[in-house]
């Protein structure tokens, strides 16, 4: 990995061939709770997307939505990193490069929710600094709970 060039790109144009691409991760990742082709030209559009690009090829994604009620809170719609690209600190790199955008988009406060049973993902938030916040029982759909993290941005 020390040799490939990693860059971190929002996108802000896309093809049909991107949103395939991107949807693949996502369902490799979150099976029926990834974004698809339908959801991600909105949030291309609306939203931010992120990819991660190693050597030009895009190893992961994010996707991040603004709160309406509190327009310095960033919330993290999906994080993902490519099959076969997983445990090589992509992840962190990706996080890492969020984080700077959105403190300097202004930012205050990023959030997210995560698997309780996700100890890799877990691990990778706590190191990145953020915080449990409470637990989301049913948070989607029956039996489907998940953690409430929180980043709090200093200036």
């Amino acid at each position: 990995m020390n040799d490939e060039r990693i860059t971190i790109e929002r996108v802000t144009e896309f093809n049909s061939r991107l949103v395939d691409e991107l949807s693949q991760i996502e369902t490799e990742a979150f099976d029926d709770g990834a974004l698809n082709r339908w959801t991600f030209p909105v949030l291309i559009r609306h939203g931010a997307v992120f990819v991660l690009k190693c050597d030009n090829r895009i190893c992961g994604v994010a996707d991040i939505i603004k709160d309406w009620i509190n327009p310095k809170l960033a919330f993290i719609v999906g994080f993902a990193i490519k099959e076969g690209e997983r445990s090589k600190g992509l992840g962190y790199k990706l996080l890492s490069g969020i984080i700077d955008e959105l403190r300097g988009d202004g930012i205050k406060k990023i959030q997210l929710t995560v698997d309780p049973k996700s100890e890799r993902a877990i691990n990778l938030y706590r190191k990145a600094g953020f915080k449990q916040i409470t637990e989301l029982t049913n948070e989607y759909g029956p039996k489907v709970d998940r953690l409430l993290y929180e980043l709090e941005l200093e200036d």
